[in-house]
């Protein structure tokens, strides 16, 4: 068979992983297998099980949808004074339609990966998932098609460094996070580079108090460095999950492509910081 659909009705993917649904398909089928699941496999990326790491969509209110337009809605706040002491009393209330696309990755497979279904699965669930998240996490933050990524968001506020975080990226951290709430937020995410996260480890403190505070810390390379992009996330955007997701050949590569949507609610409640103090 040259053209092979199939639909898998395992949502969580309980029994096997996407790589050994894909694996036994193609055992099945050879080059023409497609497999099509229920789920949003970029959330289903084996090591992460061991080693938790949150991607821009773990920040992310979820809403699953059954259809490629959603109707959603907005509040502004361009109207707002400066002495305003409840800002969002005076949010302009909207509605927007937000449509989902299809996000994509692909990585060459060598035919001898594709000839031996243990190594195939192994090969969909470490390499293929791995470049799907970081096309996902891409799409989140600087998409500009039917998805506009959250650094593309207007209204996201701006915050420089400052004199008051003396070089500290953690005082600069958390003075943003008290400026999200003066539009009624709360911040419970932050999204910052590897070269920015990692000197944080060095006060172990500093990352467990913000866990405590329930904020989630997502560390991708796809904000710049030097930046911290710090947000009610669940109050402010929702992430449209049609729960469907595709693997299949394509020519020498694997490709695998799940469909979503962003709606920004609240996009003050999203602030982008400048951090000082970088070695």
């Amino acid at each position: 068979m040259s053209d092979v659909h199939m639909l898998l009705d395992d949502p969580a993917l309980t029994r096997r992983s996407p790589g050994e649904e894909f694996a036994l398909a193609h055992a099945r089928h050879g080059p023409g297998a497609r497999v099509e699941l229920r789920a949003s496999i970029s959330d289903l990326f084996p090591p992460a099980k061991r080693r938790p790491r949150f991607t821009v969509r773990h920040l992310l209110r979820k809403a699953v949808v059954d259809a490629d337009e959603t109707v959603v809605f907005t509040e502004r706040a361009e109207n707002t004074k400066p002495d305003d002491a409840a800002p969002e009393w005076e949010f302009e209330v909207g509605a927007a339609t937000v449509r989902t696309q299809t996000v994509s990755a692909s990585v060459p497979v060598p035919a001898e990966i594709l000839a031996d279904p243990a190594a195939l699965a192994a090969f969909v669930d470490y390499r293929l998932l791995v470049r799907l998240g970081t096309a996902e996490n891409d799409v989140l933050l600087n998409g500009n098609g039917p998805i506009r990524g959250l650094l593309r968001t207007p209204g996201l506020r701006h915050r420089p460094s400052a004199p008051e975080d003396r070089g500290s990226a953690a005082r600069a951290l958390l003075a943003t996070a008290a400026l999200c709430e003066w539009y009624g937020g709360s911040a419970d995410g932050i999204v910052l580079h590897p070269d920015d996260w990692w000197p944080l480890v060095e006060d172990g403190a500093f990352l467990e108090r913000l866990a405590a505070q329930g904020v989630k810390v997502s560390r991708t390379r796809m904000v710049p460095p030097g930046t911290a992009l710090v947000g009610d996330f669940t109050a402010a955007a929702t992430l449209l999950d049609r729960r469907s997701s595709v693997i299949r050949l394509d020519g020498g590569a694997l490709v695998a492509e799940i469909r979503e949507g962003l709606a920004v609610h609240l996009p003050g409640h999203f602030v982008l910081a400048a951090l000082p103090g970088r070695a």
